[in-house]
């Protein structure tokens, strides 16, 4: 399972607009009972829904439809490939790797080889037993010349690679086969974070075949995945849903839910729709307290809490000249009242960050610049980066001004009350900002696929492990990369890459608090918030227990929720 909310060392991913939504819009209905009702009353309306004895509804953010592992790119996407594939490895709720389909693994004295030893028994949903012949078919893929998904970092360290993905060689000879279920995988570096790499969705090969070098056929049953894991992909609506069976064949024991729907909700309806019990559970609901009162008003639904290991940013283009000079971003972060703006929207559930891990993880420091708001040393930073206000205020230089075009995604109150204050702020430095607004998946396609950008905002779900190769090292700055901004520093990649090696806790922490410190100063983000995480869960749903590291599609959860009769 790829554990992309929080296990993917670098990031799994994703990108996670956890306040908006795109979806129908649904207005609120009273929760009455019969005439004898009385006023204390309170009924909880998913009790009586036709089919809630065997569904659980979740809202959440709309699909991408990416379906299929190592291509899916997005939180969203990712919860559906959980759910349906499963991977060699998974993780604990304290973040160590545990075993799921490889029952245990060996490592090489020299921590280049992993071997893995498969489950016995284990079954594709179409009933075609699971091999190490579909794992190396996995990883293979990933090798593939015509491969242009965010995972290449996964496999580009395995021996063969650059023969298989360059040359002519049909094979990669870091993949063996040892039986049908044994498997080993040998690395050219000895790194700590190789074993985070192999936790990939495992497909079936004779579902997803394809020639070398032209992944399309893959491509073509990204809505129609069929894997190993829990659920049953049954249907997919595209702005709607996403509806799931049972397996009642799952190697780990059936789900105790039969259906399941993924339904898609918005900022503005998701807390009505848990009223009117029209969903279950909504994942990661603002933490408002408007949003408290209404749960607790409910009275039958309860906010399960827990710190966000994530972060909200706003992206800069650095290939833009105006933005490749690190003093106007750090004006730009001087500029902004980050603290207010927290104040404002999340009402004491969030701080500000300042750097792109969690302020739980051994890798953060106090030891950095806060870049607490003063709009006069942004303006100092902007004049001697040589930009001075022009005849309306707005700074120019070269015949250029420091006027911006903002992509950002729709439905959301986190962008409606940023908007105003972001404007507002950075005029009274000299800087114009206006924002483009679109869908998130269109957002997610501009940014990462097109490049076609000036700035942008958007949330990362980080990974247990602090390694942030993915996103902020110079490999990743490649058309469908998570570096989407081309920010390129020896130092840093220097520093991710001796994090990756060095196998002493101690001395990890030291090197990632090193990086820390220089993301900090070259700031290729405005970082902007960590907050709480809500999950708001109807209180007949029983065992629905999430977590920093550990997200519903785990089977520790899904695979013990219930519903009460």
């Amino acid at each position: 399972m790829k554990r992309k909310i929080c296990l993917i060392l670098c990031l799994v991913l994703i990108l996670s607009a956890v306040l908006s939504g795109c979806g129908k819009k649904e207005e609120p209905a009273p929760v009455t009972g019969g005439e004898d009702e009385t006023e204390e009353t309170v009924v909880n309306p998913a009790k009586t829904r036709d089919g809630a004895s065997d569904t659980l509804i979740i809202g959440t953010h709309e699909t991408k439809g990416d379906f299929v592992p190592g291509i899916a790119g997005e939180v969203y996407d990712g919860y559906v490939v959980d759910l349906i594939f499963d991977g060699l490895i998974s993780n604990d709720k304290e973040g160590n790797p545990t075993s799921h389909l490889a029952k245990n693994w060996d490592i090489s004295e020299d921590h280049k080889t992993y071997t893995f030893h498969l489950v016995e028994g284990v079954k594709f949903t179409d009933g075609t037993p699971l091999t190490a012949k579909d794992v190396e078919f996995t990883y293979t893929f990933l090798c593939d010349p015509s491969y242009d998904g965010p995972r290449s970092s996964y496999v580009e360290d395995l021996v063969g690679y650059d023969e298989y993905h360059n040359g002519s060689a049909t094979n990669v000879a870091g993949i063996k086969v040892i039986d049908d279920h044994t498997i080993s995988f040998t690395f050219k570096t000895a790194m700590i974070t190789h074993i985070w790499d192999l936790i990939l969705g495992i497909m079936p090969s004779h579902i997803y075949a394809y020639e070398k070098g032209n992944i399309q056929p893959i491509k073509d049953k990204m809505n129609t995945p069929i894997g190993s894991g829990s659920f049953i992909l049954a249907k997919y609506e595209p702005k709607q849903y996403v509806e799931f069976t049972a397996n009642e064949n799952y190697f780990l024991g059936a789900p105790k839910i039969k259906k399941l729907i993924l339904k898609f909700t918005t900022a503005e309806t998701q807390m009505q729709e848990l009223e009117k019990g029209t969903i279950d559970v909504q994942l990661a609901v603002p933490p408002k307290e408007e949003n408290k009162n209404m749960a607790d008003d409910a009275e039958f639904l309860n906010i399960h809490s827990f710190p966000d290991n994530g972060y909200g940013y706003m992206g800069f283009n650095l290939r833009d000249e105006r933005l490749s000079d690190k003093r106007v971003r750090q004006a730009l972060t001087y500029g902004f009242n980050r603290q207010q703006f927290v104040d404002v929207y999340y009402q004491g559930y969030a701080e500000v960050s300042n750097v792109p891990v969690s302020q739980v993880s051994w890798a953060y420091t106090e030891d950095i610049n806060k870049y607490e708001y003063d709009p006069e040393k942004a303006k100092a930073l902007l004049d001697e980066a040589g930009w001075k206000p022009g005849a309306d205020g707005i700074r120019e230089k070269d015949g250029k001004r420091l006027e911006f075009v903002w992509d950002t995604y729709t439905d959301s109150k986190y962008v409606e009350t940023l908007i105003p204050m972001l404007k507002a702020d950075w005029e009274k430095i000299g800087v114009k900002v206006e924002p483009n607004l679109m869908e998130f998946a269109a957002l997610t396609e501009k940014v990462y696929d097109k490049q076609e950008f000036e700035m942008f905002n958007m949330a990362w779900s980080l990974s247990i492990d602090p390694d942030s190769k993915e996103i902020f090292h110079s490999s990743a700055d490649v058309p469908g990369g998570f570096n989407s901004g081309g920010f390129r520093n020896e130092e840093n990649d220097k520093l991710i890459d001796e994090g990756r090696m060095e196998f002493d806790q101690e001395k990890r922490a030291a090197i990632y608090q090193e990086w820390v410190k220089l993301i900090n100063e070259e700031l290729p983000y405005m970082f902007m918030t960590q907050n709480l995480v809500w999950d708001v869960v109807n209180n007949r749903v029983k065992n629905f227990n999430t977590s920093p590291y550990e997200t519903f599609t785990y089977p520790v959860t899904i695979l013990n929720v219930e519903l009460e009769q």
